[in-house]
């Protein structure tokens, strides 16, 4: 079974005319393969925490890339022997070599999800894992630093970002919660699911 460990816990903090925000960082490990989900875009913390766990950039098989904003992907580049797993038009990226990928990919368990909403090309994980089933659910869930944890399949996106669809993001929170024992949040705590 895949066993994971969030690097960094995102963070998100608007300000009067923009954001401090780095996404959760998580590193999967499966079989003979280490995962780097949404590597953000805080390079010091990034290079810290991958030290805390022995690993360089070169340690890295696969990163996957939830959505395209900043906040999330702007480090992908520095894993230079990886293969990305990413939200355009879900391709595989393996230097210039561009395929379609199957939703098992990563490993048999890892299912990769399509949950649109907070943009049009959203990917989310969903991982077997010692302890239940994870979703690494990108900004489909996410929280404000300071604003309470609660979940609300209404709750407006507050980056009401180009091409988010409110509609197909509450659709998206309904799929993650109903497959989900835990779910680790774009920027937030891990939390567990109640059902």
């Amino acid at each position: 079974m895949a066993t994971i460990k969030v690097l960094i816990e995102g963070y998100a903090k608007e300000l009067e005319n923009g954001w401090v925000a780095n996404s959760t960082a998580c590193l999967i490990v499966v079989k003979d393969k280490k995962i780097i989900t949404d590597p953000g875009c805080n390079r010091q913390k990034l290079l810290e925490a991958l030290h805390e766990e022995n690993l360089t950039t070169d340690d890295i098989d696969y990163v996957f890339l939830s959505h395209c904003h900043p906040d999330h992907v702007l480090l992908a580049g520095i894993f230079e022997k990886a293969k990305y797993v990413t939200f355009d038009s879900n391709l595989i990226y393996d230097k210039d070599s561009l395929t379609v990928f199957d939703k098992n990919i990563l490993g048999e368990d890892i299912e990769i999800i399509e949950t649109p909403g907070h943009m049009l090309e959203h990917l989310s994980l969903l991982v077997d894992t010692p302890e239940g089933k994870v979703a690494i659910a990108g900004d489909v869930i996410w929280w404000v630093d300071g604003e309470k944890q609660a979940i609300d399949i209404n709750k407006e996106d507050h980056s009401h970002a180009k091409g988010m669809n409110m509609e197909d993001l509450i659709e998206s929170r309904k799929k993650l919660l109903n497959m989900a024992d835990y779910i680790i949040p774009g920027h937030g705590k891990m939390f567990r699911v109640d059902k």
